[in-house]
């Protein structure tokens, strides 16, 4: 069920007070799930329901997202949402570590987030992991805004008309692919926009690699057209004892994709049982 909390919109940087996420389970540690770029808190709807009986889970829907305000900057940086997201769980009630797991953008503002408040992180979790755009030359990082700006152009229902399946291995199935259409169609340019150039100005193997000290996964599907395996190697060599895992024939989304696959992970990363 969709939920609402009230933040310090002016301390935040944000239009609005308002921050809409989703919640399941009621005993167990607390994990904070976060999204990608096109994406928002659904796409982590079977992570949720399979941790819901060991966990309290929380799935935000960072700002500009599924009823979220916005931020107020056109370009917040990545320690603004990591500061939204710390008020979020402030806000909850949850001060002590959480597991916390981020999917493309949100495992760089999940990186951040463990950088910047190493105390708050039980484990970190990084699915289809992003290394933000910075080591990419001018040109290319140019391109990536481009692109990000005239795919949204037309709204969300025509981003995932055109990008959805870009999202997923080619041989996915017509179920899946159907689900991440339905996800990404919510996407609004007030969320996507920001978070493209928040990313384009993040190095994760330099800016927060070095500072995170919680057990890290790394998960990146073989066949992920968006953040490819070498990405992810590039981030795991770069935190200290993290662990990668690269499962076969998988894209960008394994928690969508594999959802059984994925949650083993988590669950045996997390040490949650199974």
């Amino acid at each position: 069920m969709l939920d609402f909390l009230e933040l310090d919109a002016a301390a935040l940087g944000l239009s609005g007070p308002r921050l809409s996420y989703q919640a399941a389970g009621e005993a167990g540690p607390p994990v904070l799930l976060l999204h990608g770029i096109g994406a928002n808190s659904t796409g982590w709807r079977h992570i949720m329901a399979g941790l819901a009986a060991r966990a309290r889970v929380f799935s935000w829907n960072a700002p500009g997202y599924f009823l979220s305000d916005p931020f107020l900057a056109e370009a917040p940086r990545a320690e603004d949402y990591a500061d939204v997201a710390l008020a979020m769980l402030d806000a909850l009630g949850v001060t002590g570590p959480v597991h916390l797991v981020g999917s493309s953008f949100g495992s760089m503002l999940g990186a951040c987030f463990a950088a910047r408040h190493p105390g708050r992180v039980a484990t970190l979790s990084l699915f289809g992991t992003s290394r933000g755009q910075r080591w990419k030359g001018a040109e290319a990082r140019a391109a990536m805004l481009a692109m990000r700006a005239e795919s949204i152009r037309e709204g969300g229902v025509a981003l995932a008309r055109t990008r959805s399946a870009k999202l997923v291995a080619p041989d996915a199935s017509a179920a899946v692919l159907a689900e991440v259409r339905r996800m990404v169609a919510a996407t609004d340019a007030r969320g996507l926009m920001p978070a493209a150039r928040c990313t384009d100005a993040v190095d994760v193997v330099l800016d927060f690699a070095p500072r995170i000290q919680a057990p890290t996964l790394v998960v990146t599907g073989t066949r992920d057209a968006v953040n490819p395996p070498d990405v992810a190697m590039a981030v795991a060599d770069a935190i200290t004892g993290s662990v990668l895992e690269l499962p076969e024939g998988l894209g960008h989304l394994p928690e969508i994709e594999s959802p059984d696959f994925a949650l083993n992970l988590l669950q045996r990363h997390m040490n949650l049982g199974s």
